[in-house]
């Protein structure tokens, strides 16, 4: 008897245990869905029907590399054990596919999204399937000249205090040109030392580079400015330091038809009062604006260079700074506008901001603009996407003026 009763309590005991540690592991699997759930809830945006990306955030992929604090043009693969070219190689398909992702969301939805065609751009047919990797020295004959806004283009006081010297005289070209991203993936890069050889340097927006030339180094030729920062007062454009003694070009988006009496009574963000309180505070400065009907010329190009509808919103500064030095430089050195392997969920390299459309892209047609990037781009993919920058030949190179 009492045998028995010690195995009936051994079972209960068996039994009372082996729920326990079913409903813990109920609980567990519970906590596990809700944690991933509220993480995709802040980090993912429009594009979570994409294939996953991986975020890496793992330091200095450059030092190594690095001969006396500048980073090889090219390295070699031989750098790379097997692993990491592997690692390198699944990164790249997944950043190219998660690009193509993104332009097959926007042209699914084209024409059936409300508002998302809010300048009124014209319907254009896609382009075919021969996109080539010279189409940058097509632009030389494809896309009219770069054009700011000029003193005779319409009588406005906005017009009467452009400057008398124009943006770049004719006869101003370089050999190296670097455009430098804001993007976070430039934290750790070391890649400052090498951005500074540059002949010319193209920086964006409010982007700094004190405290931070070790990774983008602290020359700036240019700065192009989106028409928000001249205008909203957190910028301080008028008063900060960062605007001055350098060249400086402004764009502000137009209606696709719209003429320049109908965009300079209209403009989108009113920076009109700030350009004139500048230049007259500045005389000297030479602070040019974009001609708006310029900006749809490139989305033109752009479109018709897409085998998909791209959104139909302006291109990016950085697409804009492109088209503007091609005329003027030998080789231009795009830095991280193709996300290397340093790739995180932060935004700029200045702050802790966290968006993950800075990378793909939500209003200008941005992963178009990337892909179109890689297919002109001569650099190995070791040097896109493990050191941060492509290369894309200028009309002057050898590629463009032997055509």
């Amino acid at each position: 008897m009492r045998s028995v009763a010690l195995t009936v309590w051994f079972f209960l005991n068996v039994v009372l245990l082996g729920m326990c540690g079913y409903i813990y592991l109920l609980w567990l699997q519970y906590w596990r869905h809700i944690s991933v759930k509220n993480q995709q809830t802040q980090e993912l945006t429009y594009t979570q029907q994409q294939p996953y990306v991986e975020y890496y955030d793992e330091g200095d992929f450059t030092t190594a590399h690095q001969k006396n604090g500048n980073p090889l043009m090219r390295i070699s693969e031989a750098f790379l054990d097997k692993s990491e070219r592997i690692r390198l190689f699944n990164f790249k398909n997944k950043i190219i596919a998660r690009l193509r992702q993104v332009i097959m969301k926007e042209s699914s939805n084209y024409g059936s999204v409300k508002n998302e065609n809010p300048y009124n751009v014209p319907y254009r047919p896609q382009a075919p399937n021969n996109v080539k990797s010279d189409w940058t020295c097509d632009m030389a004959s494809s896309v009219e000249k770069f054009r700011t806004l000029e003193k005779n283009d319409i009588d406005h006081m906005l017009t009467k205090n452009i400057p008398d010297v124009p943006l770049f005289d004719d006869n101003e070209v370089f050999g190296t040109c670097a455009i430098i991203s804001n993007a976070a993936t430039l934290r750790n890069s070391n890649l400052g030392y090498f951005i500074d050889q540059h002949d010319l340097v193209l920086r964006f927006n409010n982007a700094p580079t004190k405290g931070y030339e070790k990774d983008v180094g602290s020359k700036t030729t240019i700065r192009i400015l989106n028409s928000q920062v001249v205008t909203k007062p957190q910028f301080q454009f008028v008063s900060s330091p960062l605007y001055k003694r350098l060249k400086l070009l402004m764009w502000d988006p137009s209606n696709y038809t719209s003429s320049i009496n109908e965009w300079i009574t209209s403009p989108e963000h009113n920076f009109i009062d700030n350009y004139i309180s500048f230049r007259k505070s500045n005389p000297r400065s030479n602070f040019h604006i974009v001609h708006p009907q310029y900006l749809w010329r490139l989305w033109d190009y752009i479109q018709d260079h897409t085998t998909a509808h791209i959104r139909r919103n302006p291109p990016s500064s950085g697409f804009l700074g492109l088209a503007m030095l091609l005329p003027r430089c030998t080789v231009v050195n795009m830095f991280e506008f193709i996300p290397s392997e340093r790739m995180t969920h932060r935004c700029h390299y200045y702050h802790e901001k966290v968006d993950v459309t800075c990378t793909f892209g939500i209003w200008h047609p941005l992963a178009a603009e990337k892909l179109l990037m890689l297919t002109a781009n001569t650099m190995p993919d070791q040097t896109v996407f493990h050191t941060g920058f492509l290369s894309i030949p200028g009309y002057k190179s050898p590629i463009c003026t032997s055509l």
